[in-house]
């Protein structure tokens, strides 16, 4: 079998691969005279131009092209070798049906002693190209505008979160007097300063004193929320004694414990469970663990707090007899103003602070949270914290 020879020949397959080229990118080309007036074009240069019926040979350049008005100096450098070539990119022109058409422009000096001096127009179609650039344009300023817009919002946030903090900071130091001043009649009155008071009315005063430490916590919770959005936090560690803050806890808890009739369970070893954290911050983690526990508690459930150590760790639990979790909504459960559909339901009171604190808390302390729950069961919040500084 044989096979003929390709025809290699370099003016054939040179005349393919213009061909090819001028199909791919919509080519078109005239050749310009010395004195710039056209002498001869490629059949499809008035096609290109959409300006089909005109004479174009031996018409100055500058007449059939606009865009070749006030060039004659270029081109006759180009012809006399002072420039390498003449170029116009991306030149629109409007067509009839108000879209644009790109064209570029390119030329060049002929030297060649078949087909004599003048320069060689190449014009090819960039309409697409061009359309991309604008669009890219186009769409590189309106992201600048938009840049420009996210900053100035930006901005604004920045000045509302800074208002918002002066306001948490004047809110709460403006409410804690009042507190104080409750807390402490409400003190005096139980000590029996202003003498004995009946046991019912008593167990009045322990109400508002509860109520009012309510009120400081979550004036606490507001003031520490601020922090942990600002990333401000500050956590002062030094020795403290979880023994005594739990039974201190416990003991503000057991009135309303008492007055909603839940069994409130203490399990603490008769070891110190000493560690290295903040006191405040780890009795706020406790109030808000154990008032989550009441407040999802039914009345006649339990609540149970237990507490344990190892060699370098401490921990302890909250469990409660409660409403309980599904899976979904532990997924869920310490994001920032997260409640349960449960919750919303039976109106239980809360905003979800409590529990994104208590976790920012716990981490703060290079400790972790561990939640078990199951519906209608109830709820365990295990929390283990180094015993030492980090």
């Amino acid at each position: 079998m044989s096979i003929s020879p390709f025809n290699l020949d370099p003016i054939v397959l040179a005349a393919h691969v213009v061909k090819a080229y001028n199909r791919a990118h919509q080519l078109a080309y005239a050749h310009l005279s010395p004195t710039l007036t056209v002498w001869q074009t490629s059949p499809n240069f008035l096609s290109l131009l959409h300006s089909p019926g005109l004479e174009v040979i031996g018409q100055p350049i500058d007449t059939v092209l606009w865009e070749f008005v006030g060039a004659e100096a270029s081109l006759n450098d180009v012809l006399h070798g002072i420039l390498p070539e003449y170029k116009l990119e991306q030149v629109h022109r409007e067509q009839a049906d108000g879209s644009l058409r790109y064209l570029s422009f390119r030329v060049s000096a002929i030297r060649d002693q078949d087909l004599s001096s003048g320069l060689l127009l190449l014009i090819e179609d960039t309409t697409e190209h061009g359309r991309l650039q604008q669009a890219l344009l186009q769409d590189r300023n309106e992201l600048r505008l938009l840049q420009k817009q996210l900053q100035q919002a930006n901005k604004e946030l920045v000045e509302l979160n800074q208002l918002k903090s002066l306001f948490l900071s004047m809110a709460a130091h403006d409410l804690q007097t009042p507190l104080t001043a409750i807390f402490g009649y409400a003190d005096l009155l139980l000590n029996g300063v202003g003498g004995s008071i009946p046991e019912r009315q008593q167990d009045f005063l322990e109400t508002i004193r509860a109520q009012a430490n309510r009120l400081s916590r979550l004036v606490t919770d507001l003031l520490d929320l601020d922090q942990i959005e600002q990333g401000t936090l500050d956590v002062v560690p030094m020795e403290c004694l979880l023994n005594e803050l739990i039974t201190e806890v416990t003991k503000v808890i057991s009135i309303e414990a008492q007055q909603r009739d839940i069994t409130l369970e203490i399990e603490l070893p008769a070891e110190p469970l000493l560690l290295w954290a903040d006191p405040d911050k780890l009795q706020q983690v406790l109030y808000n663990l154990t008032g989550n526990a009441l407040k999802y508690t039914m009345s006649g459930g339990s609540v149970r707090i237990q507490a344990s150590q190892s060699a370098d760790a401490v921990t302890f639990s909250i469990a409660d007899s409660g409403l309980g979790m599904s899976e979904a909504q532990l997924a869920n459960l310490f994001t920032l103003y997260y409640r349960t559909e449960e919750a919303t339901q039976r109106r239980i009171k809360g905003k979800g602070l409590g529990l994104y604190i208590v976790k920012s808390f716990v981490e703060a302390h290079n400790g972790r949270i561990h939640v078990t729950s199951e519906p209608q069961i109830g709820t365990t919040f295990t929390v283990v914290l180094p015993k030492m500084r980090a």
